[in-house]
């Protein structure tokens, strides 16, 4: 049991709420962030929630992003469409296709500034409280105040701007303003110098980067330290960046701007001559994700891969196999003689230990029976579903 045999128990621990117990397929993506600077955040369907949203990150249909002060997201849409997002912008992507790569796409606005650039023979529709624009194959920037208000401006082809009051047709070189209360306006004529040109100064000033203390994988519940250093456009150490900035744990990494006295999926920083430190550790296994965004900079990622330490992994192992040995005593023979090599939770949250202390303490229990697959190498594999048990309380 201190080493770690060649034939060994994989268990996938599947956790259900006994009020809500769906499985979601998988999502398809209809969109990719190829900019990303300062403060952008997203709350996507399938993990709900705010996080620091990072380049090459996925959209999905009913995603919703916003940004922060100082910041600028660009999204480029499977049919080639492109959304340059404005500071403090708040906004809901839905988005279907339609045929191979093409897309129906309906943006909903609540508040800032966007650049749109739409491909012909896309769909695209955005939405705010005051109006709806809906064009094909055109260029536009479309501004929403907090009222409501909303300032469109047409900077190729056309666009039909309307509400319940009415509807106009914008053109090139033209701008409309569209109220509470009142029918979009008659467009006029935008002279050149008036046109928005904020999407064509979106370049970052600094690059955050984050790196651990030490090279390799870090040990489950070990505290280890992050260092973050901002670096100017030349990739020189940006001495004169003392920004605050937000550094961001994800799938179970807490991170810690206090030396460990508290701990959090989410800290602030302060920034000293482009340097700042923090502490992480994470609860599960896997390569898991810190993120750090900061005003004017592009975020930094760091990817570090969890393991548990062989004290740990015989831990574990022991209360695997008195759990499963009491909650499905006909897995004995299947697991006799092998070994847990790693266990993981694949829908829901948690951590697979506790997970096998509430099976043992009868606070979790089966629901289906256990799905067995046996390896050609001889592992074996074992799915379970499980749920809290009747009057446990959870």
């Amino acid at each position: 049991m201190n080493t770690i045999s060649k034939k060994y128990l994989l268990i996938q621990l599947i956790f259900f709420s006994i009020t809500l117990n769906i499985i979601f397929g998988v999502t398809r993506p209809v969109a990719v962030l190829n900019k990303v600077v300062g403060e952008v955040k997203i709350d996507m369907v399938s993990e709900p929630g705010w996080q620091a949203a990072s380049l090459g990150g996925k959209l999905a249909n009913g995603d919703k992003l916003e940004t922060g002060s100082a910041s600028f997201g660009s999204i480029m849409f499977l049919d080639r469409s492109m959304i340059k997002v404005r500071e403090n912008t708040k906004f809901t992507v839905k988005s279907k296709r339609t045929v191979k790569r093409e897309l129906e796409t309906d943006i909903t606005v609540a508040i800032g500034e966007m650049n749109v650039k739409t491909t012909t023979g896309s769909k695209f529709k955005i939405q705010t409280p005051t109006s709806v624009a809906s064009v094909k194959g055109t260029e536009f920037n479309l501004m929403v105040e907090k009222d409501g208000t909303t300032h469109l401006t047409v900077l190729e082809g056309t666009v039909e701007f309307m509400n319940e009051l009415g509807v106009i047709l914008a053109t090139e070189m033209t701008t409309s303003v569209s109220r509470s209360g009142e029918s979009p306006s008659q467009p006029i004529s935008v002279p050149q110098k008036a046109v928005p040109s904020w999407q064509k100064k979106t370049k970052e000033e600094w690059k955050l980067k984050l790196s651990p203390d030490k090279p390799g994988g870090k040990d489950i519940g070990e505290p280890f330290n992050i260092q973050i250093n901002a670096k100017d456009a030349d990739g020189n150490n940006a001495l004169n960046y003392s920004e605050e900035v937000v550094v961001a744990g994800k799938d179970g990494v807490q991170v810690s701007s206090d030396g460990g006295q508290s701990w959090s999926s989410e800290v602030s920083v302060k920034i000293n001559k482009g340097k700042g430190v923090l502490k992480a550790k994470g609860v599960e296994v896997g390569k898991r994700v810190v993120v750090v965004t900061g005003k004017n900079a592009s975020p930094g990622k760091l990817v570090v891969n969890m393991k548990r330490s062989k004290e740990a992994m015989n831990k574990i192992n022991s209360k695997a196999s008195k759990a499963l040995g009491k909650i499905a005593p006909g897995l004995v023979d299947k697991i006799s003689g092998k070994t847990l090599k790693g266990s993981s939770i694949s829908k829901g949250s948690g951590n697979t230990e506790d997970v096998f202390d509430q099976l043992l303490n009868g606070l979790m229990q089966l629901s289906g029976d256990p799905q067995i697959v046996e390896n050609p190498d001889g592992s074996v594999k074992v799915i379970l579903k499980v749920k809290p048990s009747e009057g446990s309380g959870d």
